[in-house]
């Protein structure tokens, strides 16, 4: 009970604002500023964790167990999240390397590590096995009491019904918008996105911008996700990576500096920035369509590096 009541004071918080910035090339852009929701538990991660942690607590289960690599937003939200609802976690972190080597650290490993989250280092091809890898199955088989299991990035049926509630807050905040955008890591925060659209019955284009290199692999899980993906028009663009995950181009980054001077909104190297940078080029180069309203869905994760 206890427990619950700190999951309630965590995952309650007021609505993240809507902040409505000038025109550009005669479109309207607001921004959903859900980095203000939680300054760790951040963004579309508070969104996805809320009903898998509520989960874990009706089954009494205080530990989780789950996956990501060393500057993943997951883990660290994660980490915190479980921290401050009183329960247990463990992180399966891609690259073995860096267990004996502290000193390499990203600034997620170590807000994880401070949050009392067990750091338990494989090598890429334990990684890709996952629960088949042995010190995967060694670790759980030492654990003293069941887990629960959050896929890496955090994306489930959970996640999903965690992020229609964004669309549920825009329905109050705004009249329909004709496009919502949103970075792209593992397709859940895109299929709640598109099944919050459906609910509401809007005719809003949803549009994932992926930050990952060769990721049309995640349409395929936007689909295995989303109730509704064949009754709206979505779409996943995959050429605004800016070098691949964690990585940042030199027009990706400098858009990003004149974004956050002018406009005092901070974004990541890793989401944010690219997230932004697509909106506007896809304003620019006519495929959003002039007279048009666009809502960016800000999606935290500012631990993974702020624009500078």
């Amino acid at each position: 009970m206890q427990n619950l009541s700190k999951w309630q004071q965590l995952f309650n918080p007021p609505f993240t604002p809507l902040q409505r910035l000038e025109k550009f090339n005669h479109v309207q852009i607001s921004i959903k500023r859900d980095d203000l929701n939680h300054p760790c538990v951040q963004g579309n991660k508070l969104r996805k964790l809320k009903y898998n942690l509520k989960d874990a607590l009706d089954q009494n289960i205080n530990s989780v167990v789950t996956f990501g690599g060393a500057w993943s937003n997951h883990i660290v939200a994660t980490a915190r999240a479980t921290a401050l609802c009183g329960m247990k976690s463990i992180g399966f972190i891609r690259g073995d390397e860096l267990e004996k080597q502290k000193h390499k650290w990203s600034t997620t490993l170590k807000q994880a590590a401070n949050d009392n989250m067990g750091l338990v280092f494989l090598n890429r091809q334990n990684y890709k096995q996952k629960f088949e890898a042995e010190p995967v199955k060694n670790t759980l088989q030492n654990l003293l009491e069941k887990p629960y299991f959050i896929p890496e990035g955090g994306s489930n049926l959970l996640a999903k019904k965690g992020v229609i509630e964004i669309v549920d807050e825009l329905k109050q905040q705004t009249s329909e918008p004709d496009y919502i955008i949103s970075a792209c890591g593992t397709g859940g925060t895109l299929a709640g996105l598109i099944d919050g659209v459906a609910k509401h019955q809007w005719q809003t284009k949803v549009i994932g911008v992926s930050v990952l290199k060769g990721a049309d692999y995640l349409k395929d899980e936007v689909k295995k996700l989303s109730q509704y993906q064949h009754q709206i028009d979505w779409n996943l663009v995959t050429n605004y990576h800016a070098g691949g995950y964690a990585k940042i181009n030199e027009p990706t980054h400098s858009f990003a500096k004149n974004f956050i001077s002018k406009h005092n909104i901070p974004l990541d190297k890793i989401y944010t920035s690219k997230t932004f940078f697509a909106a506007y080029d896809l304003i620019r180069t006519g495929k959003i369509k002039k007279n048009s309203h666009i809502i960016i869905l800000h999606t935290g994760g500012l631990q993974g590096g702020i624009i500078l």
